[in-house]
């Protein structure tokens, strides 16, 4: 796990439910680095004890916790009332069907460990942002990426649907508004390796996303830049839509 710090102007309370107490100890140590206050809970009664009394906006699951798993809690957390909160899961569960299985139950990121901290931290940020500020309607040019039903609003109103893949790959380029995102990091999200064939993979299954947009709106190409030999970025708003 890395943890070079990235600027921050905040503090971000998060809570993290963790049955490994020295993972629990390493995201708060490292976390902090990132403005991250991180407290930790090791099972799901423990956790409901901590949000009784302390009002984080991001959770941080694992699936495999003693007693009631993740996906329960999960589901617990997105069924209860209140603020909404931003759920990510990290867990050592890399399977297709594991990660689908979180995202039916309204998860927002999923990762695998071991994570880079910096991507982690990332992703609580954003989250946080977009679940702390006020709600707005999309702003000229802008795309909308619907994870509940896996289609992509154009600004012209369009919708196109997307397979599970390409909702993953538009996910982690939302949570990276305007930045390049690494191959690598795409591949990793993807649950693909870092080979030629999964490259060639990448590059087919953007190829294809684009084709869907041209298709259903020939006069807006999709907003997916190449940056050669480094990785992809979105060039114009994305909004992540809950």
């Amino acid at each position: 796990m890395s943890s070079s710090p990235l600027p921050s102007t905040e503090t971000i309370p998060l809570a993290v439910c963790e049955d490994d107490r020295e993972l629990r100890e390493i995201l708060q140590t490292g976390l902090a680095h990132f403005g991250i206050e991180v407290l930790g809970a090791e099972d799901g009664p423990a956790l409901d004890r901590l949000l009784a009394t302390w009002h984080p906006v991001v959770v941080v699951l694992d699936l495999g916790l003693p007693g009631e798993d993740g996906l329960s809690i999960a589901r617990r957390l997105r069924g209860a009332a209140g603020p909404p909160l931003g759920l990510i899961v990290l867990t050592a569960r890399g399977a297709l069907e594991d990660r689908l299985a979180a995202l039916k139950e309204g998860v927002d990121a999923y990762f695998v460990k071991p994570v880079d901290l910096r991507e982690l931290a990332l992703a609580v940020r954003n989250l946080h942002r977009r679940l702390t500020q006020p709600p707005q309607t999309n702003p000229p040019g802008a795309y909308s990426l619907d994870a509940t039903h896996s289609t992509l609003r154009l600004p012209s109103g369009g919708q196109v649907p997307l397979s599970a893949t390409e909702l993953r790959l538009l996910q982690v380029l939302a949570l990276n508004p305007g930045e390049v995102v690494e191959r690598s990091a795409l591949l990793h999200n993807l649950q693909q390796p870092m080979d030629a064939p999964a490259m060639q993979r990448l590059e087919a299954l953007i190829s294809r996303l684009r084709g869907k947009v041209r298709q259903l709106d020939g006069t807006e190409p999709l907003p997916l830049q190449a940056c050669h030999g480094i990785g992809y970025s979105f060039l114009a708003p994305l909004q992540l839509q809950p």
